[in-house]
């Protein structure tokens, strides 16, 4: 149960802790653009496509840039996008009678997706009570994860029939449901007595169900991917889980996720 892929969980989340403590600087938005940089890489590299060769130095320099574009607020977020979007199909179409437009807009919306998304953390450190939001982030995304592997492995008997991840349990779907909703109580209920917060427990067990489903969603959209490609993981960078894009797959999704939430909702009351 608590095998390579769980220890490797369980140092990422301690690894980020230092990232917590500095995320009010530049720290944040440029370990952001590193695993969005792998992230990236890793997802049109898997494809063997050309189209990913040609677009991959635009795919890359986007992800590197977004996060810091996020210091000065979402609109350069999205006008980047917009410039890569333009940029990439100027390129498709300069050499169209070489490429296929269904590989190059898989490698568009990869880059788009991960690289939109591993931006977000730093637009959500800005919001009102920012750090405890991007902690919240960060754990939504362990806890779905490791909830979902564990009470997948103790209870699982029902399988999902999710044709890309067969081994996907009812159990461990519902697990991480109800568990991330716990965790995201208890944490605010933490936070409120020990910092002073005023975080809504009900909107928060609420918010975590709403980010384990986005996380289980990330993971199955890579596991498509992986599946589609017919590789096991996505590279061997980090021991037991694979590559970046395996381990931040479920983030990816989660960031979003919680961000939309904590504009929508009141969360901290």
């Amino acid at each position: 149960m608590f095998n390579a892929k769980f220890f490797s969980g369980a140092a990422y989340f301690l690894l980020a802790l230092p990232l917590f403590y500095y995320s009010h600087t530049l720290a944040l938005p440029v370990v952001m653009a590193l695993i969005a940089m792998r992230c990236v890489y890793e997802a049109l590299h898997v494809s063997g496509f050309a189209e990913a060769k040609l677009l991959l130095p635009a795919g890359l320099l986007l992800a590197g840039c977004l996060p810091f574009a996020a210091c000065a607020g979402g609109f350069w977020v999205e006008a980047l996008c917009y410039v890569y979007l333009v940029a990439a199909l100027l390129l498709y179409l300069f050499h169209y009678n070489s490429l296929g437009l269904l590989n190059a807009l898989y490698c568009m919306a990869m880059t788009l997706l991960l690289g939109a998304c591993f931006a977000v953390p730093v637009l959500t450190r800005r919001l009102e009570h920012g750090l405890w939001l991007l902690i919240f982030t960060f754990v939504g995304t362990w806890s779905a994860d490791t909830c979902a592997q564990v009470c997948g492995r103790l209870f699982g008997r029902h399988k999902f029939k999710v044709r890309v991840s067969p081994n996907k349990t009812v159990e461990g779907c519902v697990g991480s449901l109800l568990a991330t909703a716990v965790v995201y109580a208890a944490l605010a209920q933490l936070l409120n007595t020990l910092a002073d917060t005023s975080f809504s427990l009900p909107l928060m067990a609420a918010a975590g169900l709403l980010v384990s489903v986005a996380g289980q969603v990330g993971d199955l959209l890579a596991s498509a991917v992986k599946r589609l490609f017919g590789v096991k993981d996505f590279s061997r960078l980090i021991p037991g889980h694979g590559g970046m894009y395996d381990r931040f797959d479920s983030f990816a999704l989660v960031a979003p996720m919680l961000y939309l939430l904590a504009q929508a909702l009141p969360l901290a009351g």
